[in-house]
C-alpha cells in the first residue's frame, strides 16, 4: 500500500488557482505598455482590471483587450502558495508593509516554482539512478513539507537554492542528449 504523493513529487502542485490567490500577479509585478500590455503599471500597484474579489475582470478577453502577456502568464501555483501557506489570512489592500512582504515572497516563490517545473519535466529524460535521486532531492528542497515561510524563502535565496537547482538541471545534459 502506498501513501500520499509528497508535495514536491506531485506536478499538479504547480498549477495556478486564481480563486485561491489574492491577485498577486495583478499587483506585484510592474509592466510597460507594448506588444504584451496595453498600458504601463508600476510594481506593487493593482492593475486597473483587478476586481475587489482579486480576480481579473477581463480575464476571458485579455488578448483582445491588449494583454497577451497576461493571457500567457502562469504563476505555476506561486500565488496561491504564498496566499495560503506563507501569508494565510493576510491581505495586502490596506497595508503597504504587508503588500511588500507578500510581493517579495511571491517573487521568490515564482522562481522556485519555475525551477520545480523544470525538474518535473526532467523526469521524462532517461536519467541515471543518481540523477533521478538528485532530481527528487532538489524537488524536496524546492517544495518542502512543512511549507516555506517568508524568512526561509529569503534565506534559501541568499544561500543559493536556485543556483543549486540550476546545477542539478545542468547535470542532466547528457540525459537530454540521449533522448
Amino acid at each position: 500500500m502506498t501513501g500520499p504523493v509528497p508535495l514536491a513529487q506531485d506536478p499538479s502542485t504547480l498549477t495556478a488557482d486564481c480563486a485561491g490567490c489574492l491577485g498577486l500577479c495583478c499587483v506585484s509585478p510592474g509592466f510597460d505598455a507594448g506588444d504584451d500590455f496595453a498600458f504601463d503599471k508600476r510594481a506593487l500597484a493593482p492593475c486597473r482590471h483587478l476586481g475587489p474579489d482579486n480576480l481579473c475582470r477581463i480575464h476571458e478577453t485579455l488578448s483582445d483587450q491588449g494583454f497577451p502577456g497576461c493571457a500567457k502568464f502562469d504563476c505555476k501555483g506561486a500565488g496561491q502558495y504564498v496566499t495560503q501557506q506563507i501569508f494565510p489570512r493576510k491581505r495586502w489592500r490596506k497595508d503597504r508593509e504587508t503588500l511588500e512582504a507578500i510581493s517579495e515572497a511571491y517573487r521568490r516563490m515564482r522562481a522556485v516554482c519555475d525551477m520545480a517545473e523544470l525538474l518535473h519535466l526532467a523526469a521524462r529524460l532517461p536519467l541515471s539512478a543518481t540523477q533521478e535521486a538528485a532530481r527528487r532531492d532538489m524537488l524536496d528542497r524546492l517544495l518542502p513539507d512543512p511549507a516555506w515561510t517568508a524568512d526561509d524563502l529569503a534565506q534559501a535565496e541568499e544561500t543559493g537554492l536556485l543556483s543549486d537547482a540550476r546545477a542539478v538541471l545542468t547535470s542532466f545534459r547528457d540525459a537530454a542528449l540521449r533522448r
